[in-house]
């Protein structure tokens, strides 16, 4: 995962901000016990929302206490103590994502990016065997997401068929969260939406490094020199990705962790999409970053 579902702190709660850094460090620890203290590294906030997403539809709580940091055990910290299997599923998808990324990098990297992506795959292994043996729909759906990514890049494929590939295993991992057809089938449109969205987030991020090393990125072909015209043109596509998923969020019936997810979604994504849109003054647009406006016309 690409870290980009992240919280807007400074517009939540002081217990809203503690349970979301409970379930972080909750999936941290569930990391460390299933798959070892290397599998750690592979923690993102990505995976955190997918907890709480999984909690929130079925309803599920979790005991918070205070706790040790699993990497830093002088520092004290809040955990999320449950068996639910959300901890656990996210801990997979978070290790098998973390495996993939290495062996991509492994292909397309430098010959430094390459040699410690080799290093971080031989020590991320046994933990890889373990996650594909408890998951292996999650496995099968991320090894087809990085050979469809690699088929899309080979051919210069555009933005939907360049973003499916993401947005179709996000989708059918979001798909698992619930026994209930009609929750599944909007849990899959609102996956696919997200995944969509991270893709082209990140497509974004790295537009003028992709440029300058000539590597593939969905957005070049808008690129005519003026980045600050490409940028309004990636924001655009953005929100009306963004909007889509919007739509099928309010869809789903969340319960628990609702107040969390609804900070991540109108206040965290927004907030991630305007950072990488308006990296600098000198790149800054004027272009609409708040694609909730779109929902109203």
């Amino acid at each position: 995962m690409f870290g980009y579902l992240q919280p807007m702190k400074d517009e939540m709660k002081l217990k809203e901000y503690r349970l979301y850094k409970s379930v972080y460090c909750g999936l941290c620890r569930v990391l460390k016990k299933e798959y070892g203290m290397f599998s750690t590294l592979t923690l993102s906030y990505d995976c955190t929302v997918l907890t709480m997403l999984y909690l929130s539809v079925r309803g599920e709580d979790c005991c918070v206490q205070q706790g040790r940091c699993t990497v830093n055990p002088l520092k004290k910290c809040l955990l999320c103590s449950s068996k639910s299997e959300a901890f656990r599923m996210a801990g997979a998808v978070s290790v098998l994502m973390g495996y993939y990324k290495l062996q991509d990098t492994m292909h397309d990297g430098g010959f430094v990016k390459k040699t410690a992506a080799f290093s971080g795959r031989l020590l991320l292994r046994h933990s890889y065997r373990k996650a594909a043996k408890a998951y292996p729909e999650i496995d099968r759906a991320a090894a087809e997401m990085m050979q469809q990514q690699s088929e899309a890049e080979k051919s210069n494929a555009g933005i939907d068929r360049a973003a499916d590939a993401t947005a179709v295993m996000v989708r059918n991992i979001c798909r698992m969260f619930s026994q209930d057809e009609e929750q599944r089938r909007t849990l899959g449109v609102f996956g696919y939406y997200v995944g969509r969205w991270i893709y082209l987030m990140d497509a974004a991020d790295d537009l003028e490094k992709d440029r300058k090393h000539h590597c593939f990125n969905p957005f070049l072909p808008a690129y005519d020199g003026d980045i600050q015209k490409t940028m309004q043109y990636c924001n655009e596509v953005l929100n009306l990705t963004a909007s889509q998923m919007v739509l099928a969020y309010e869809l789903l019936q969340r319960h628990s962790y609702a107040a969390v997810l609804d900070n991540i979604i109108y206040e965290g994504m927004p907030a991630q999409q305007k950072k990488v849109t308006e990296k600098t003054n000198k790149h800054k647009h004027t272009g609409h970053t708040d694609y909730y406006h779109i929902l109203d016309s």
